[in-house]
């Protein structure tokens, strides 16, 4: 068990160095780029290195890339970095921000950041508790990725619109909803996230059912993969999630641990928002255990951050919970007014769940203030919601639901048993006759190798001699070829230096100066040379023009060119001599072949066009 954990740790130290290679080679090349295409596309892969670890540096990051393409009306990079930033703000709970920031998004033309976008929106309007612009977000999510056949972006969609359900108390339709995501990523290889998003959404239902045992065993699983997978962000949050579930078994002690446990990385990493909800619970944990003006003080500190953000699910949590500490220590005044701002929110975002306990706790409230009659009006409000949510959320389709998918599964693991028992079956058949046309096979060629032994080993001989020849001659040609382009490119640094004194003479009024230019352009765009080149590469590359034509028939003849001279690893200044053409104009001619071809700011040009 020892040396496992030490082989564990080993690895994990391996990824964190090469994680942190790789972020450092982003740096080093940031730190040299001027402003343009690529330093955006730099900020970009920046943003996405750090932000399951520093979001608050990832932002800095995303807001630069942002400015830069609004200064270049680079369009491409508007709406990808306006979507990260939309992102990033829904973590911070800066809602309105997150919503400014998606609809900018939202222009492009880009179907899967289209989509993504939606389901971003659907997400802030969830937080904010507007359900109904959620819901219609999130369907237009939904059909994107239909058309695109994208199966873990319809999970993803999934898993959102399970969300919406569970937070309006529909327990059902967020249960079919995400045992649907959960069906398509068991069939996924390497969306492991993505799963735990699923086992962290089931506990959720299951908390608001009140089945916190439940709710702990899969926000346990979820949380396993975001500690494995280093998602601190969603590993903090499920870790307040599972001391929520504990505070509702009593078990204040295990809730206590957790919790400090989510406020100590929240803090380091920054994540306010996390940080407010732990302070919250570190209040419900004192309520609990009779410390009320304790209790008070945090809840109204952590209220003020979710006034800020427009947190709304969390605000009228907070006045549930002021106005229950407050009906047990007597002030009438503030309880009654906590209870009444938190069933107007409620009411207003149609959250019927969130009703039904304010009107409880009002009777509550009546109750000990000896004003019967409205106790029992509240209790009968209370009533009737819960008999509605019950009739929606009947437990025994929810396990029905439950059943059915966990024999599904079980199915699924028999059938599979069986047809690998069958396959040893058919190998083992196999394996026999083999044997069999091996032993004769031995016999056989005891009898021939004799007579084979010469002729092979002689038309050995003859076919190494053949390919040591072919490599030499190879090797020559690529000797040829190297030596031609650097020779184009000298050449062509050389002209373009005599075109610029050309150019002095001229302004001194030398002579002959329009000869003297006539004679370097004529060479500089002379073909001939580039012909001379095309023929060596061809010889040594044979297929890579026709491989290029095959594959991206709308390539031109200068892309290719450039192509050629990509292949042959050559710098970006060699191949602007040789092309005549300066270093931002080689800059754009990448950028107009990576578009063209349909390469993502994570490929490498290069990496593709040597593979070729």
């Amino acid at each position: 068990m020892k040396f496992k954990l030490i082989i564990i740790l080993f690895i994990i130290s391996i990824n964190s160095n090469s994680q942190n290679k790789k972020l450092d080679s982003l740096t080093n090349i940031y730190n040299l780029q001027e402003d343009g295409i690529e330093k955006i596309n730099t900020l970009q892969n920046l943003f996405n290195s750090i932000k399951k670890n520093d979001i608050n540096k990832a932002q800095d990051y995303v807001l630069e890339a942002y400015k830069l393409s609004k200064k270049m009306n680079y369009k491409e990079g508007i709406y990808q970095s306006s979507f990260h930033l939309g992102s990033v703000k829904k973590k911070f709970n800066e809602l309105d921000s997150s919503i400014y920031y998606f609809n900018i998004a939202l222009n492009t033309k880009d179907k899967k950041l289209k989509s993504n976008t939606f389901g971003g929106i659907s997400d802030a309007y969830r937080l904010s508790g507007n359900y109904k612009p959620a819901i219609d977000n999130i369907e237009k999510a939904l059909s994107i990725n239909r058309e695109l056949k994208d199966s873990s972006s319809i999970g993803s969609s999934l898993i959102n619109l399970s969300s919406i359900y569970r937070n309006q108390g529909n327990y059902n339709l967020a249960y079919i909803k995400i045992l649907d995501a959960i069906k398509i990523y068991e069939n996924l290889k390497g969306k492991s996230l993505f799963k735990a998003d699923c086992y962290k959404s089931i506990g959720e239902i299951e908390y608001n059912r009140g089945n916190y045992s439940e709710a702990i065993k899969n926000y346990k699983t979820a949380l396993k993969t975001y500690k494995k997978e280093n998602d601190d962000y969603y590993h903090v949050l499920t870790l307040n999630r599972i001391a929520n579930s504990y505070i509702f078994k009593k078990n204040y002690k295990n809730a206590r641990i957790y919790t400090n446990k989510a406020y100590k990385i929240a803090n380091e990493k920054k994540f306010n928002s996390i940080k407010s909800v732990s302070k919250f619970l570190l209040g419900e944990i004192d309520y609990k255990e009779g410390n009320y003006s304790k209790a008070k003080a945090e809840i109204n500190e952590v209220l003020l951050d979710y006034r800020k953000s427009k947190n709304i699910n969390e605000i009228y949590s907070s006045l549930l919970l002021l106005g229950k500490i407050s009906i047990e220590t007597n002030d009438f005044k503030n309880a009654n007014e906590y209870l009444n701002e938190g069933l107007l929110i409620a009411d207003t975002i149609k959250a019927p769940r969130e009703s039904q306990e304010f009107y409880y706790y009002k009777s509550k409230l009546e109750t000990k203030r000896g004003n019967y009659k409205y106790a029992h009006k509240y209790l009968e409000l209370y009533s009737h919601l819960k008999d509605s949510l019950d009739i929606v959320n009947n437990s025994r389709e929810i396990e029905e639901l439950k059943t059915i998918f966990e024999s599904e599964k079980k199915e699924k693991e028999i059938a599979i048993q069986k047809n690998e028992i069958e396959i040893l079956k058919q190998k083992e058949e196999v394996s026999k006759k083999q044997r069999l046309l091996y032993i004769l096979g031995l016999i056989s060629l005891a009898i021939l190798g004799g007579l084979l032994y010469y002729g092979v080993s002689q038309k050995l001989k003859r076919s190494k001699l053949e390919r040591e020849k072919l490599d030499l001659a190879l090797d020559h040609k690529k000797k040829e070829l190297t030596s031609h382009a650097l020779h184009l490119a000298k050449k062509n640094e050389v002209l373009v230096n005599l075109k610029q004194k050309a150019k002095e003479l001229k302004e001194n009024n030398s002579t002959n100066y329009n000869q003297l230019i006539q004679t370097i352009n004529f060479d500089l765009q002379d073909d001939n040379n580039w012909e001379n080149f095309k023929k060596y590469f061809e010889e040594v590359h044979t297929d890579f023009n026709n491989n290029v034509k095959n594959k991206y028939p709308e390539v031109t003849a200068n892309e290719l060119r450039l192509m050629a001279l990509l292949k042959m690893n050559l710098t970006s200044k060699e191949i602007a001599n040789i092309l005549n053409i300066s270093n931002d104009g080689i800059k754009k001619a990448r950028y107009r072949l990576r578009k063209k071809l349909n390469l993502s700011t994570e490929d490498s040009l290069q990496e593709l066009v040597i593979s070729l």
